[in-house]
């Protein structure tokens, strides 16, 4: 992409109020992610029993749970295991089915039947229901939830990527590379490959806030994070039964959890408005 693209680029997406929101809300969780140890006022894990359930106030502005912890550094922190599980959720679909679904369309005939029918049966499974009954008998925790979830969402990279492929490979480019005798290996990964980083980028952003619900979900019913992670499905649980006459204790998580899936999905919109060669055409 050369300088004058990119400032075409930029300005497109500026124009998207929206997007310029989620991308503040992102910059705003990646910040608190990043700086959590440095702005946290007090060790997301220390209890203080002489301050159980003390409502939002100066010394502690998100109020603290039921262990006297101090909520907004739990928050804080927690950010971090959000961005964690939502980019390892969505690298390991990526890898596995960009890769599934560059070998479907590139190869075709019974491969292609073959993962396509892989796909129809992950599918035909709700995904909550299937990662929550991996993540409970692989024993709970970050990185099996991160597994469990990547497991069932893998099929969409998979659809996505075989259908870029199907279209760029009947290209006249990709025909040419053909005709002067280019190996297929070559022809896939300099010809059709970086083509298709455009949905890819796009669709990896809008999958970013379904990963950090399915972890909040998770860990809300048990099987994801595990005490005393701070993690905010599981800090949301924990006020589950307080939410009567302690109500920050699942509310400010809950905000957390609202602000980074608007975010993604702000900027995930932004960016398709920007990469879709429609959109000069639109505006």
């Amino acid at each position: 992409m050369n300088q004058v693209t990119s400032s075409r680029t930029v300005r497109r997406f500026a124009r998207n109020r929206l997007a310029l929101v989620g991308l503040v809300f992102v910059a705003a969780v990646a910040l608190a992610a990043l700086l959590a140890g440095l702005i946290a006022p007090y060790d997301p894990l220390a209890m203080n029993f002489d301050a159980l359930l003390v409502p939002p106030s100066a010394t502690h502005p998100m109020g603290t749970d039921m262990l006297g912890r101090d909520l907004l550094s739990r928050v804080l922190y927690g950010s971090r295991y959000a961005l964690l599980i939502g980019m390892g959720v969505v690298v390991l679909q990526m890898v596995l089915g960009g890769a599934l679904g560059l070998i479907a369309g590139f190869v075709g005939g019974v491969v292609d039947s073959l993962i396509m029918r892989m796909v129809d049966i992950v599918w035909s499974i709700p995904g909550l229901v299937l990662a929550l009954a991996l993540a409970g008998a692989l024993g709970g925790g970050i990185w099996v939830m991160i597994i469990a979830i990547a497991v069932t969402g893998w099929g969409q990279f998979t659809r996505l990527l075989r259908g870029q492929v199907l279209s760029l490979r009947e290209l006249d480019y990709v025909t040419a590379a053909y005709a002067v005798g280019a190996p297929r290996r070559r022809i896939l990964f300099r010809h059709v490959l970086p083509n298709t980083l455009g949905p890819v980028i796009v669709y990896t952003t809008l999958e970013m806030p379904t990963a950090i619900l399915a972890s909040a979900a998770l860990s809300f019913l048990g099987v994801g994070a595990q005490p005393p992670t701070p993690e905010w499905g599981a800090l949301i649980a924990d006020g589950r039964g307080l939410i009567g006459f302690a109500w920050w204790v699942s509310t400010f998580p809950g905000l957390a959890i609202m602000i980074a899936a608007l975010g993604f999905n702000f900027v995930g919109d932004g960016l398709r408005d920007v990469l879709d060669p429609r959109f000069e055409r639109r505006i």
